[in-house]
């Protein structure tokens, strides 16, 4: 959430015409009924799109931005990849290569 609260403050001010200064004053509860209601077409919408979509065709027609977008969240999302998930990781894949080969 930290790495979009820009973006989070852009889109409720697009949307709902709640401006950035004034949305911390908002209750919680609010605030995130707002976040919970952004359409696709506010800037956090925007980025959502570019991140998730999986379409290769659709990703074949990405502009600049678009591809930009996908790998500052592929690198976000392998930063936050912890030792021990990387050594699970690195150990299943030894395990399938001793199967495929044959040695156990």
């Amino acid at each position: 959430m930290e790495l979009d609260a820009v973006l989070i403050e852009q889109s409720i001010a697009k949307q709902y015409g709640v401006l950035p200064a004034a949305q911390g004053d908002l209750p919680y509860q609010d605030w995130e009924k707002l976040v919970s209601g952004l359409m696709d077409d506010t800037p956090l919408g925007r980025v959502v799109y570019a991140r998730s979509e999986t379409d290769q065709n659709a990703l074949k027609g990405f502009t600049p931005w678009q591809k930009q977008i996908r790998a500052d969240w592929a690198r976000f999302k392998a930063s936050k990849v912890t030792g021990e998930q990387n050594e699970r990781s690195i150990t299943a894949l030894q395990n399938a290569l001793k199967s495929m080969f044959g040695k156990r």
